[in-house]
């Protein structure tokens, strides 16, 4: 048994813990990370990283009445049987958590506006950290966390796995630099209704763009090494607004957008188009819409994620669209099937960052180019900020016949909403 180990905790147990989260540890407790660091090229770690071992130790749930903790212990064990992973609930389960079990790494994958306090409650234990996006919601938070994983010398990665999309990687490093400068994109990304109105009871605590809108602010900054400078946004608040409970038939309204569109220029004059939605009916195809333009001076590239996606029709069951190239399985010999994917390629990319932090003191700036950094979603959070203010207020006056006059600077590093209504 390896005498190098790695202790998890995760926080929050939602929609894509079995599927990526849970099924990456899984994989990474049985095999190590070794055998999966190839897929975002770093293989040349592989030999270093192999004999270290990661272990799930703790995941917390908020509510012991749902039992979510407790059906994930279970559920993993079946793929782990020695696990020694055990359930935590509460309001702020971090907090036991970090005394109980003092994990080397925490795991935020609690409801967007939660992600902050468990982030530098960790970061203030000197626990490195990998958060669902996005990284939090505003940027005072944003910046508190940079400077809180800067003091603490310890790594926050952030699961922007559409970076690792090799779509993505296809357009964005081998195409766009052959297209002359980039005009403008459009990205579209739009959610099933059960997201906001089933999955997520905290949907009106947030917004479909801070929730998707976010993977690609981050691709097109990541790649395009642009930052912002103006925003304008607006958003459509009819469905989810007026939502009655199918089951009851009772007025149950979700006091969020359903839809919202963020018109970003980037220093030197580049535009970016932000469409997203979390109302999208059952009855299409796949499980999200997601497409994006890239208009350049000598050239232009579209993406569709039901382009490229396996489609399939099955009697009673009507035509879908899927998509493995984000969680697909590897069919193994025995006795389990891996699980592949850039949903999985973000997580190794964090979880290959702390491991040569914490086992070969390797230094933070060089690491940083190799992960989603917390530094790097500055400018997303500042996006995800700016538009939820600047859509509010619009939404005010669009209702009042007054139009959409609100914008937001970013040029001086903060966020100046400009209303000329105000």
């Amino acid at each position: 048994m390896s005498e190098r180990r790695l202790r998890v905790a995760v926080v929050g147990g939602g929609m894509f813990f079995k599927e990526v989260i849970g099924s990456t540890l899984m994989d990474f407790e049985r095999y190590g990370i070794a055998p999966y660091l190839g897929d975002i090229g770093q293989g040349r770690l592989a030999r270093d990283l192999a004999d270290i071992a990661i272990e799930f130790v703790a995941i917390g749930t908020h509510s012991p009445k749902r039992g979510t903790a407790g059906r994930i212990c279970e559920w993993y064990r079946e793929g782990v049987p020695d696990a020694s992973v055990q359930p935590y609930y509460g309001e702020k389960v971090w907090e036991e958590i970090i005394v109980e079990e003092a994990p080397d790494v925490l795991v935020v994958a609690t409801p967007d506006d939660l992600h902050h306090p468990p982030i530098i409650a960790a970061l203030s234990h000197g626990i490195d950290v990998i958060t669902e996006k996005p990284l939090c919601l505003t940027l005072e938070q944003a910046e508190e966390i940079i400077s809180a994983a800067r003091v603490a010398e310890r790594i926050v990665s952030c699961d922007m796995h559409k970076r690792y999309d090799p779509m993505n990687v296809k357009l964005f490093r081998d195409l766009v630099p052959r297209m002359g400068d980039v005009n403008y994109v459009r990205a579209v990304l739009e959610e099933p209704l059960e997201v906001s109105t089933e999955v997520f009871k905290w949907a009106a605590r947030s917004n479909p763009f801070s929730y998707v809108g976010c993977h690609w602010t981050d691709v097109v900054h990541h790649y395009l090494g642009v930052e912002p400078l103006s925003v304008h946004a607006t958003g459509q608040k009819r469905l989810l607004a007026n939502w009655v409970d199918p089951e009851t038939g009772e007025p149950s309204p979700i006091d969020t957008y359903d839809s919202m569109q963020v018109k970003v220029t980037y220093e030197g004059g580049m535009e970016a188009l932000y469409v997203n939605a979390w109302v999208n009916p059952p009855d299409f195809e796949g499980p999200v819409n997601q497409e994006i333009k890239v208009f350049c001076t000598r050239g232009s590239a579209f993406m569709d994620q039901q382009d490229r996606g396996l489609r399939y029709c099955i009697a009673g069951e009507g035509s879908r669209t899927t998509n493995p190239f984000f969680n697909g399985l590897t069919p193994a010999y025995e006795p389990f099937d891996e699980m592949k994917g850039y949903g999985k390629d973000s997580l190794t990319a964090g979880f290959s960052a702390i491991l040569r932090r914490r086992f070969f003191d390797a230094d933070l700036d060089e690491l940083a180019s190799e992960y989603p950094t917390a530094a790097s979603q500055r400018s997303t959070v500042a996006l995800v900020d700016a538009a939820a203010r600047v859509a509010d207020r619009n939404h005010k006056y669009t209702m009042a016949g007054q139009g959409s006059p609100v914008t937001a600077y970013l040029g001086d590093g903060g966020i100046e909403i400009r209303d000329p209504l105000a």
